[in-house]
């Protein structure tokens, strides 16, 4: 297994068990130039914005510097999803301690959920990781244009999602919307 695999693996608390042959079977797709930042073995929900139709597939979930991979098994044969992170439009954060928390990646035409962890600290962290990994791919983008300026409001949806993952107290939210809205 790669060193950046296992890295990640064990900074983020990851359970392999019975998921060793898809795990090494979806890093043969990794391009030797890519560094892994997070790694699971997962379920992952679909949806395909225009129809609104759900996917949901077990596979291994792999986020790089370059892009999201996410490797599933279709009936009899295997497939691959690869998303560069330029493409990633947002990403959010949501969940409970109980049904655990779900990463959801947003394009323009999928969306998708991830079981990250229970961990909700854990989930945070993960969340941050996936939206740095996320700005960094767009703002070394040779395309890039200069980044239009953020509402407060958008502002405020931010915080909120990070109130929703439990990484903010209620009591913190609020403090940081009278903020934003200059109250």
């Amino acid at each position: 297994m790669r060193e950046d695999v296992q890295r990640a693996l064990s900074e983020y608390q990851v359970k392999i068990f019975g998921n060793q042959k898809n795990l090494e079977r979806a890093e043969k797709l990794l391009k030797p130039d890519e560094k892994v930042l997070f790694v699971t073995p997962t379920n992952i929900n679909i949806t395909h914005v225009n129809t609104r139709k759900h996917d949901f597939l077990p596979g291994v979930v792999f986020l790089t510097d370059k892009r999201l991979l996410f490797s599933f098994k279709a009936l009899s044969s295997f497939s691959t999803e690869s998303i560069p992170l330029n493409e990633i439009r947002s990403v959010d954060c949501s969940g409970n301690g109980m049904t655990g928390s779900q990463i959801s990646v947003h394009t323009i035409t999928k969306s998708y959920s991830i079981l990250v962890t229970y961990k909700r600290d854990l989930a945070q962290r993960i969340f941050q990781l996936f939206e740095n990994a996320r700005s960094s791919a767009i703002d070394s983008s040779p395309l890039s244009s200069p980044a239009p300026a953020v509402s407060p409001v958008d502002e405020i949806r931010k915080y909120k999602d990070l109130l929703d993952c439990g990484a903010l107290t209620q009591e913190e939210f609020d403090a940081k919307k009278k903020q934003l809205l200059n109250l």
